[in-house]
């Protein structure tokens, strides 16, 4: 049997829920799909939810969530957010956040996000994979397997070497192909005292809601149910 609560919840224009395990309270939706989803505290137009445990406190339109574990306190328009990526105090505009990436406090715009960690980071017209992120601000670059700090590369992720490569100066490019040329300094000498390499990271492995739910509920009825995979 199908359940459903609402709470509170104001007119939901157009709204289609399906499945069981449906959560929405204190919510404006309009012209939605919500399935397997929960949803609380959060207005959303034009936008379709697939097995999402936690989206809350959160504005949206023209976004599709497919399998996510945490929508939070952020501003989605015109994007995917998939395979149990998480989201917390951050916009995303025109951009694919997916692979169980993390991105909090930050800002995407028309980016593709794979397999990465963005924190305090600005990205714009940049594809990502198996990237470390903070306190970055990058546009129009391709970056892969590296941890970046202000916009330094610290150190590899993963084993293959770091990419970073300007869109506009290499024109279309098969990502598979592409050296390690960069165009981003590199910290080669590290202080311990004051820059810490990140340790070997798997971001396939990562899971990606332990980090940012626990910063996200300001009380314990916020809370979403356990996770089923």
């Amino acid at each position: 049997m199908e359940h459903v609560a609402h709470q509170e919840s104001y007119p939901e224009n157009g709204t289609t829920t399906m499945g069981d395990g449906n959560t929405i309270t204190h919510c404006n939706l309009r012209n939605c799909t919500i399935t397997g989803s929960w949803v609380k505290r959060s207005d959303f137009s034009d936008c379709v939810f697939s097995n999402v445990r936690s989206a809350q406190r959160s504005t949206g339109t023209k976004t599709h969530f497919y399998n996510v574990s945490l929508a939070s306190r952020s501003t989605f328009s015109n994007s995917v957010v998939r395979d149990r990526s998480a989201v917390h105090r951050s916009d995303v505009k025109t951009s694919t956040v997916r692979d169980a990436s993390t991105v909090k406090r930050s800002t995407i715009i028309g980016s593709t996000v794979s397999h990465t960690s963005v924190g305090k980071t600005t990205l714009n017209d940049c594809d990502t994979e198996e990237c470390y992120f903070e306190r970055c601000t990058f546009k129009g670059m391709i970056l892969k397997n590296g941890y970046w700090k202000r916009n330094q590369l610290i150190k590899q992720v993963g084993n293959k070497e770091p990419v970073a490569l300007k869109k506009d100066d290499f024109g279309p490019v098969n990502l598979p192909e592409l050296s390690s040329s960069s165009t981003v300094p590199v910290a080669r000498d590290i202080d311990s005292k004051s820059e810490m390499p990140l340790p070997e990271l798997d971001l396939r492995r990562m899971d990606s809601d332990v980090s940012l739910e626990s910063e996200v509920s300001d009380h314990s009825e916020d809370l979403p149910p356990p996770y089923k995979a």
